[in-house]
């Protein structure tokens, strides 16, 4: 039986994906370094730290100045832009709400992040539990992310759904004993095979009647 939805925070619950690629590449530029736009897609839900020790030869004490000043970019733009949530979402999160499921956030972004998204959008008070890159070893696909949210939550892993849009975390999901939800906002749909639903936006998604045939095709067992 279902219990707790787990969610992906870019590209999932907020549009923040492009202005995080740009705030890379301002990053990159820095060292004369490039980050292809199809490598930096190809490694969403990976810890900040991963991505720059495989792009750039730096030591660890210089990753947390870069990693700083990359927070720094990325927040320049969204207060110059501005920042939404992916269409629908919040509907979706209140439907979970609404059949009493349990909630939470896991985000291969730093804990200073979540904290400015929340002065930005309300978040908060979708979620029951937070993870962030900050309280992991190792971010997607290793599933250590989603695990640790669906202990924080108290329920199994077997009784969890992955809300994704990356391939990273659609693997992280399905290694974790978790079913998954994928949405082609960032990547197309032959990229995040293995999901159990795949979607183009949260527009398709009749929860209450999926949630009804997991709960057919488990025979009914809690």
């Amino acid at each position: 039986m279902i219990k707790a939805f787990i969610f992906d925070m870019d590209g999932t619950v907020i549009d923040s994906t492009q202005m995080d690629y740009d705030a890379w590449q301002k990053v990159m530029r820095e060292y004369d370094a490039e980050l292809p736009y199809e490598d930096y897609i190809a490694r969403l839900g990976a810890k900040g730290a991963e991505i720059a020790k495989d792009y750039l030869h730096v030591d660890d004490g210089e990753i947390e100045k870069l990693i700083s000043r990359r927070e720094g970019y990325f927040k320049e733009m969204v207060e110059q832009k501005g920042i939404e949530f992916i269409p629908q979402v919040e509907q979706i999160l209140q439907e979970i709400r609404n059949a009493h499921l349990k909630t939470a956030l896991a985000t291969g972004a730093n804990k200073e992040k979540l904290k400015f998204m929340f002065g930005k959008l309300p978040i908060e008070q979708y979620f029951d539990v937070f993870v962030t890159a900050d309280d992991v070893s190792t971010g997607k696909p290793d599933p250590e992310i989603f695990l640790q949210a669906a202990q924080k939550l108290g329920v199994d892993p077997d009784q969890c759904v992955v809300m994704e849009d990356a391939s990273n975390g659609v693997e992280a999901a399905r290694s974790g004993g978790m079913r998954c939800i994928a949405l082609t906002t960032t990547r197309s749909a032959d990229k995040l095979q293995g999901a159990d639903l795949i979607l183009e936006g949260y527009h398709q998604l009749d929860l209450l009647h999926w949630l009804a045939e997991q709960q057919t095709q488990a025979g009914g067992l809690t």
